[in-house]
């Protein structure tokens, strides 16, 4: 008998990551390119992948009260 393992995935695609902020691909690209988010790319034609931590980060980073 073989027991699976789960391992929790940590790096997300975009729409994976996007979907995870609540925005559009798009958005969550356009964040990338200037610098906001990071990304994590294994070679130049990698897909870009995002660090879960680095998303709750950004989430953190941009929560505010309306009063």
């Amino acid at each position: 008998m073989r027991v699976q393992t789960h391992i929790p995935k940590r790096l997300l695609r975009t729409k994976e990551a996007a979907l995870y902020l609540g925005m559009s691909p798009g958005k969550l690209r356009r964040l990338t390119q200037c610098g906001e988010l990071s990304i994590v790319q294994h070679d130049e034609h990698a897909p870009w992948l995002y660090d879960l931590r680095d998303l709750d980060e950004h989430i953190e980073r941009h929560k505010h009260t309306l009063c």
